[in-house]
């Protein structure tokens, strides 16, 4: 890919579980808000997912927690593909700790491309040359 894939944000305290730091779940928030501004960093969004007719589904998400993050914490999400196949991909992110200087989890989200049918699909032509590429 050209253009490396980064976001920038602050924990926000409603994050936070009853230990003070962020909660594991939010996590996979973290790496949805981070696929959708890797898309708009592509020039695409949700809504020509709508105009293929083709899904890209989440079949599979492994975290590996590193460090905790806390209240206003500037984290960064890194991402590149690898693994790409016909009709699916894995986006590798890295959520970095800006304000401790840690790496606080690594995450490697798998997401396959379906039709309306939610039947597997070639991943669309545009996509690949926008996102994939």
């Amino acid at each position: 890919m050209s253009e490396p894939l980064i976001i920038r944000f602050r924990v926000r305290s409603y994050e936070l579980d009853s230990f003070g730091h962020v909660n594991n779940a939010v996590y996979l928030n973290y790496l949805e808000l981070a696929r959708g501004e890797f898309l708009r960093q592509r020039g695409l969004s949700f809504t020509d997912f709508h105009r293929w007719k083709k899904y890209p589904y989440v079949i599979r998400v492994n975290i590996e927690y590193k460090s905790s993050s806390k209240y206003d914490d500037e984290l960064e999400i890194t991402g590149k593909i690898t693994n790409q196949t016909f009709t699916s991909f894995t986006l590798e992110k890295e959520i970095f700790n800006l304000t401790t200087n840690k790496m606080a989890a690594k995450a490697a989200v798998v997401l396959a491309f379906v039709n309306e049918k939610q039947r597997p699909t070639r991943i669309p032509e545009e996509f690949k040359q926008k996102f994939l590429q």
